[in-house]
């Protein structure tokens, strides 16, 4: 009598487990991703935006005339840093647009000032005799007479002068002295011989606020423009909103990337414990380039029962398996199979 061959079913829960693949395709794409997260990490660590120049000296002498106006003389000690890009025009901001230049009082390194306005901001830009490299330092001067900043109240008459500021360069050392006078009765600077001043040092997107008050009858030529208070939305730290924003890229593409090494890490979750746990039962598991049958039959059985019928209570089970974790008993990876392989009882 011819033995019985005996029929091995290839999709049996032991012949899956000794024949899925591993994920290597996977591995390499893992460790590229996990790459590129050090290398931001260690960018997002090192971005650190240098200014392409620093002001030495930023000095200004403030002398109020009689019809009100304001004749200020500029010294700036300018040195470049930037060697990839020469140095040929600085720009000055100025108080507002009503102002003109002392075109006799540009030093010799100036070739030309020319006034620039665009959006209500107002500066004067001075264009240098020939282009300065890193590490080359010059010395600007000038005088401008600037109108349209006499204020007038109960208490007398003032000035509120903020000087042009850097954002984006550094004042290693300011003074600005404003020349006292018989109708000049407070101030905001200290007392020195001869007038106030204001010193001290500008990091990029900082200013120094003048106030000088005078009594009533002073200027009496004059005629008093509204008030306005000084708005310092213009006033900002390039360099550090620079490193800020270099910084939340680096983070959001670092978190992009994690995204991408949860799925992969997923499916090694899945192959060695037979389900995922982002995606469905063995969904990342492949046996001889198919997909595990695991997952197939009772997804299968699932979408079946959906429209009722005496198989909904075994899917409630595989269905709440998957969501739970597989920790309900009578839910486990081999039962929910077992039982998918039952046939009904005639």
């Amino acid at each position: 009598m011819a033995k019985k061959k005996t029929v091995t079913d290839p999709y049996s829960e032991e012949n899956i487990k000794k024949n899925r693949t591993f994920p290597t395709g996977y591995t390499v794409g893992l460790c590229f991703l996990v790459l590129l997260q050090l290398i931001l990490l260690l960018a997002a660590c090192h971005i650190d935006p240098q200014p392409q120049d620093v002001i030495e000296e930023y000095a200004i002498v403030v002398e109020p005339q009689s019809n009100g106006t304001l004749n200020m003389t500029y010294t700036i000690v300018w040195q470049a840093l930037d060697p990839s890009e020469d140095l040929t025009w600085v720009e000055i901001g100025m108080p507002n647009k009503n102002y003109s230049v002392d075109h006799a009082s540009l030093s010799s390194n100036i070739a030309r000032a020319e006034r620039y306005e665009e959006d209500g901001y107002t500066s004067l830009r001075l264009y240098l005799d020939r282009p300065y490299v890193a590490l080359e330092r010059l010395t600007l001067s000038f005088t401008v007479n600037q109108q349209n900043l006499l204020c007038a109240d109960d208490e007398g008459r003032f000035f509120e002068l903020v000087p042009g500021w850097f954002n984006a360069t550094p004042v290693e050392y300011y003074r600005f002295f404003w020349k006292e006078s018989e109708d000049l009765v407070q101030t905001n600077g200290q007392h020195r011989e001869g007038g106030y001043v204001w010193e001290g040092s500008m990091p990029c997107g900082s200013y120094a606020l003048l106030q000088a008050r005078y009594t009533s009858d002073a200027f009496p030529s004059a005629t008093p423009i509204f008030y306005r208070a000084f708005d310092d939305s213009g006033v900002w730290d390039e360099l550090h909103s620079e490193k800020v924003s270099g910084i939340f890229v680096c983070v959001f593409l670092i978190l992009l990337l994690g995204i991408a090494e949860v799925y992969i890490v997923d499916c090694y979750v899945s192959y060695h414990r037979g389900r995922g746990f982002i995606r469905g039962y063995g969904y990342h598991v492949h046996v001889y380039g198919h997909v595990n049958p695991h997952y197939t039959r009772a997804q299968n059985k699932h979408n079946a029962s959906r429209g009722g019928g005496g198989g909904g209570r075994g899917c409630a089970c595989a269905c709440a398996c998957a969501c739970a974790g597989g920790g309900r008993a009578g839910c486990s990876q081999k039962n929910t199979y077992q039982r998918s392989q039952k046939t009904p009882e005639n």
